[in-house]
């Protein structure tokens, strides 16, 4: 009997010291879990700090360039929903510049600008077919794009663009934040104001050289090309050639 609680005893300490030892392991698994966690928490913290600064940064260039004359193609900075805005914002304004650009190239594209010129009037005279055609289609195309970056000017449409990018909420509104701040408001605004601008002056252009042009072809038999200029048999028609020509430079 004395040797047989000896031994129960000697198991009931290896017993206790088992769960001693399991306790010790659970907690420092527990530990462990604690720990790491604030680690992960931390360091998505700090690279989420991170992302979003480099966002600032990069919205704050943006915001300095000129949409009338700069690209917006940079570089994409950030990674994963970040990079998704910031894409998505410099997508949409580089698109806007490269197309206001071409607009606002119409005007000095060496076809419209040497349309009245000797060498046209001498190459495409007196019936002028190719410089109709040619003004027709300009103009059709001009107006298509004059007025789809006024619908691009528009917050609403802004806002859409945005909306269909990205669906995470929170970052939808940091992209209203880089797009629409106070900077890039002001140059959606005055691109507004020069595109109603030069859409008026434009279109008054590609009229007023088609009415020349067509007055050329209806007097064809009374006008003709001498040293380097166009000469009319009467002054009345001369005078009309030359009140087309002084609408075109107001």
């Amino acid at each position: 009997m004395f040797k047989y609680l000896k031994i129960s005893g000697l198991l009931s300490d290896i017993n206790r010291g088992e769960i001693m030892s399991n306790r010790k392991k659970l907690v420092l698994v527990i530990l462990c879990i604690i720990v790491n966690t604030f680690l992960i928490l931390g360091f998505l913290f700090l690279r989420n700090a991170t992302m979003l600064n480099d966002l600032k940064k990069e919205a704050n260039i943006l915001s300095k360039l000129d949409i009338t004359k700069d690209r917006y193609n940079r570089k994409i900075r950030t990674r994963g929903d970040y990079a998704n805005v910031e894409k998505t914002v410099k997508t949409y304004l580089d698109d806007y510049a490269v197309s206001l650009q071409k607009m606002l190239g119409v005007m000095t594209d060496s076809k419209l600008t040497q349309l009245l010129s000797y060498d046209n009037y001498t190459n495409d005279g007196p019936e002028f077919k190719e410089s109709i055609v040619y003004l027709q289609s300009a103009k059709e195309e001009f107006n298509l794009q004059v007025d789809k970056l006024l619908i691009n000017s528009e917050e609403d449409t802004i806002c859409a663009y945005g909306k269909e990018k990205i669906k995470d909420n929170n970052y939808y509104t940091l992209y209203l934040d880089m797009i629409l701040n106070d900077s890039m408001k002001k140059q959606f605004s005055d691109t507004k104001e020069i595109l109603v601008q030069t859409k008026t002056r434009t279109n008054e252009v590609f009229d007023i050289s088609a009415e020349l042009l067509n007055f050329l072809i209806t007097n064809k038999d009374s006008w003709k090309l001498e040293e380097g200029e166009i000469r009319f048999q009467t002054d009345a028609l001369y005078n009309q050639y030359n009140l087309y020509v002084s609408r075109l430079s107001q």
